[in-house]
């Protein structure tokens, strides 16, 4: 990690902006580039799936309110996430590949389904730390929320990272 950070700071003293700029655009950005490059674009898709979600648990399928017995919120917050992360996954998606990683190692239909695929892998692994600490320890929604988050995106990166995208 240190000889990243060192190549990766030469680099930046030894070129202009506009060379940087050409090269965090490009997909064979410095791997450390290509990590923010993933966190950023990790951010949007969370950022869409949290919004859809939320207006999804207030006006749809109610699971904020503490109010609300804990077994209708666990069951209405996996409707909301069902429901949000198709299009989580679709910003995602479309986002790495302009961006972040190389197509190729497989043809685009297998890419694509591997990727939603490997997106529904990590959302059942989120589901399992999100509502069910709802369901078997009344947690409040919105920390059941975070932990699906987290589970959901260290699993993504690992899985598209190394299985579907060329490196």
């Amino acid at each position: 990690m240190l000889s990243q950070l060192s190549s990766l700071s030469h680099f930046v003293r030894s070129n202009d902006w506009r060379t940087i700029l050409a090269h965090v655009n490009s997909r064979d950005a410095h791997p450390l580039l290509q990590f923010i490059k993933y966190g950023i674009c990790g951010l949007g898709a969370f950022i869409t799936h949290q919004v859809i979600w939320l207006a999804l648990s207030v006006w749809a399928f109610p699971s904020i309110d503490s109010e609300i017995p804990k077994e209708i919120r666990a069951v209405n917050t996996t409707i909301s996430n069902s429901i949000a992360v198709l299009f989580s996954t679709a910003v995602a998606y479309v986002t790495n590949i302009l961006w972040v990683f190389k197509s190729g190692r497989h043809s685009r239909l297998v890419e694509i389904a591997s990727f939603f695929g490997i997106g529904v892998i990590s959302f059942a692994g989120g589901l399992l730390a999100g509502p069910y600490l709802i369901q078997m320890f009344g947690i409040d929604t919105r920390l059941a929320q975070v932990s699906m988050a987290v589970t959901s995106m260290l699993i993504n990166f690992v899985c598209r990272k190394f299985f579907i995208f060329k490196h």
